[in-house]
């Protein structure tokens, strides 16, 4: 059977892990607004990666660190965004458990890369709020390249949260939308369904590997 394919370069398949590795400088900004919300995300996954001790083990820091990360993601807006026009077709039971399989899809992929972090350099140039909607722009250093990552976010009662994240002008969103439509069409929903489950059970496995 034929996986969910990873069709860009490896720093690409880094996404989420990029989005959260950032050490944003402080400034003057309002307390609520998405880049100072962010900030405080960052802080403290930072923190949480650069405890020494040797006796903790990786998947106590992991457990805190994916807390962490759904509290700054807006996974309903995420999964309606990602299946589109599909989303509309599906039953209530369908929604949650795609929401359930799909946050599952970007934890096992991308948060074990987080064992490698290193101190990149990043760049906050701007931010844009219009309405409910926010966008926040940055630059990542890594050996002399610049790479641009826009978050875009949504306010729900003052709490910004992600619900896509553009890096080198590709989309977290329509890249996983491009995939997810052609296996729809051609397997209907449950061969998706069954595609995402092996997909976690492969990420599960590689990581007790490594």
């Amino acid at each position: 059977m034929r996986k969910i394919k990873k069709n860009r370069p490896r720093f690409i398949l880094l996404l989420l892990v990029l989005a959260f590795i950032l050490a944003i400088p402080a400034g003057c900004l309002a307390a609520g607004e998405p880049i100072d919300q962010l900030r405080d995300a960052v802080d403290r996954i930072i923190a949480i990666l650069r405890r020494d001790d040797p006796a903790e083990l990786w998947v106590n820091k992991k457990e805190e660190i994916v807390a962490i990360v759904k509290s700054r993601f807006d996974a309903d807006e995420l999964a309606q965004r990602v299946l589109a026009q599909h989303w509309r077709s599906r039953s209530e039971t369908e929604k949650k458990e795609f929401i359930s399989l799909f946050s599952q899809v970007l934890e096992t992929t991308y948060i074990n890369k987080l064992k490698s972090y290193s101190d990149e350099e990043v760049l906050f140039t701007k931010q844009i709020v219009k309405g409910d909607r926010g966008m926040v722009y940055s630059q990542i250093v890594r050996n002399s390249q610049e790479i641009p990552i826009h978050y875009r976010l949504k306010n729900n009662k003052g709490d910004w949260r992600i619900y896509d994240i553009i890096i080198e002008g590709v989309s977290l969103v329509q890249n996983y939308r491009t995939q997810f439509d052609q296996i729809l069409k051609q397997e209907e929903y449950a061969g998706l369904v069954r595609r995402m489950e092996e997909k976690i059970r492969e990420n599960k496995e590689k990581d007790l590997e490594e």
